[in-house]
């Protein structure tokens, strides 16, 4: 009997201490009530990249699912006289381990390789543009690339935001040239519903003396002005001034030169 009752007490005392082990657990270990917490799934932002992204200090190319519908819209604006340019993004903080100058120039030229097979190389050119420094894309896949389709033609050169348009030796006459022409209506079309002005620069060759040569240029970009007035542009928009023989863009020891250098340069701002 004695042993039955020493049995009994040990069973109360477990019986209360399994009670107040686990009324403790609840009150710490779960903190939140009297049942296991529910397990809650946290969402996941699915990222949604454009048609091209690239990765750091690499110069190659990553495509989308969207860069078929790129392609071919680029492929839509494909003609005659055009170029298409394409602009590769770097950062100044990479290493670049490429045999191009820098790593935006080896993206773009990763870029023209996957056109190949739709236009031509001599209708692609490849550039770079510097981007503001970003932590993110040393670790994420970054967009950046730039493609834009630029009039290439003996008459009229685009160039970044500017077009250098070119006149014969000792020529001031009326614009009467069809590239030149079509171009100048396409600048006064871009001209509407906005309120920038256009900014005209003649320049010449070296040959004359200089006083006639800077008298040349302004009325080279005076030209250039009375044609986007005819086609619709107030000519309190337009600025004309002239550089004359200065600032040459290539050698006045060769005929070629001088052509280059017999340019009036247009920039809209």
């Amino acid at each position: 009997m004695k042993k039955f009752l020493i049995s009994l007490l040990f069973l109360v005392l477990f019986v209360i201490l399994a009670w107040w082990s686990w009324d403790w657990y609840k009150k710490n270990a779960l903190c939140c009530g009297d049942t296991l917490p529910a397990t809650t799934d946290v969402a996941v932002e699915e990222i949604i990249y454009g048609p091209l992204t690239f990765d750091w200090e690499n110069g190659s190319a990553t495509t989308h699912e969207s860069w078929a519908d790129k392609k071919n819209e680029l492929l839509a604006d494909l003609a005659d006289g055009k170029v298409l340019r394409i602009v590769g993004p770097y950062f100044s903080e990479e290493v670049n381990t490429t045999s191009f100058e820098n790593l935006g120039l080896a993206r773009a030229d990763a870029v023209q390789k996957l056109l190949l097979d739709s236009i031509p190389a001599e209708k692609m050119e490849i550039d770079s543009k510097l981007l503001d420094p970003n932590a993110d894309a040393k670790t994420k896949p970054f967009e950046g690339i730039d493609f834009a389709w630029v009039i290439r033609n003996e008459n009229v050169q685009e160039i970044d935001n500017k077009a250098l348009i070119y006149f014969p030796y000792n020529s001031t006459q009326r614009i009467d040239n069809a590239n030149i022409s079509d171009y100048l209506n396409k600048v006064a079309q871009a001209l509407e519903g906005n309120d920038k002005k256009v900014y005209l620069t003649g320049y010449t060759d070296n040959v004359g003396n200089p006083e006639f040569n800077r008298k040349l240029g302004r009325d080279r970009a005076s030209a250039v002005k009375q044609t986007l007035i005819d086609s619709g542009v107030s000519a309190d928009r337009i600025l004309v001034d002239s550089q004359g023989q200065s600032d040459p863009i290539a050698s006045n020891d060769t005929e070629a030169g001088r052509e280059k250098n017999r340019r009036v340069v247009l920039e809209i701002k």
